[in-house]
Parts: structure tokens; C-alpha cells; sequence
């Protein structure tokens, strides 16, 4: 996998176990609904499909102006760009090693909630 896990300098949440077990699930769903399924449902290519649900997301995303819940609004338009992104590193990385994608992500999120654990304990000690 080409991508390099680097130091953050300022850790922007820590992850839990349940936390990433519903990401985990999240991007499971993604790629064996939205593109394995999808892909096999009508008959084409992994890319193709792939293709369409970024378009279709980006399509959508011209729309959430219509939710009117401020929150709303934004925690749909937050999952749909996750999504998005998400998409397009299985569609560079290949959908075959989806779940090896997963498995990293699940230790990126972790390492960040070890950067935030290390944070705090820095902040905590010079106070």
C-alpha cells in the first residue's frame, strides 16, 4: 500500500474501539453494497462502478443545501465526502485489497488516538 502513516503534531480526535469497529463496518458496507454488489448487479467493471457512485455522491452533494437542519445538513454532507475519499482509495489501491485498506485505516485511527493519549498526557504534566 503506498500510503505513509506521518507524526501528527496535533492529534484531532481519539478513536476508541468501538468507534472504529462502526468505521470498519461503514467501509465494509461500501465496498461489498456499494461496489462489489452493485458491480456484479449490473454486470461491470469494479472502476465503472466505482466512477457512477462518485459522480452520483457529487451529484447529491449539490442537493443537502435543501436540508434545512443546519447539523443535519452537515453530518450528511460529512459522511457523503468520507465516502467519497473513501472511495477513492480503494478505486487507487484496488477493490481486491479492501479489507488490507481497512486493517490500516483501523491502525491509523488508532495511532491517532495513541498521538491524542500522549498529547494529553503532555498537557497534563506541564500544568
Amino acid at each position: 500500500m503506498r500510503i505513509a502513516l506521518g507524526r501528527t503534531k496535533m492529534p484531532i480526535c481519539g478513536f476508541n474501539q468501538e468507534m472504529v469497529q462502526g468505521l470498519a463496518g461503514f467501509h465494509n458496507g461500501l465496498v461489498e453494497h456499494g461496489v462489489i454488489a452493485r458491480s456484479e448487479k449490473k454486470d461491470q467493471a469494479f472502476d465503472k462502478t466505482i466512477e457512477k457512485e462518485l459522480s452520483d455522491m457529487s451529484r447529491f452533494l449539490k442537493e443537502t443545501y435543501r436540508i434545512e437542519d443546519s447539523e443535519m445538513r452537515e453530518l450528511t454532507e460529512a459522511l457523503a465526502r468520507y465516502a467519497c475519499v473513501f472511495y477513492k482509495l480503494v478505486q487507487r489501491e484496488g477493490v481486491d485489497k479492501y479489507k488490507q485498506i481497512i486493517q490500516f485505516l483501523n491502525k491509523f485511527y488508532f495511532e491517532i488516538r495513541g498521538e491524542a493519549r500522549r498529547y494529553e498526557e503532555t498537557c497534563s504534566l506541564s500544568e
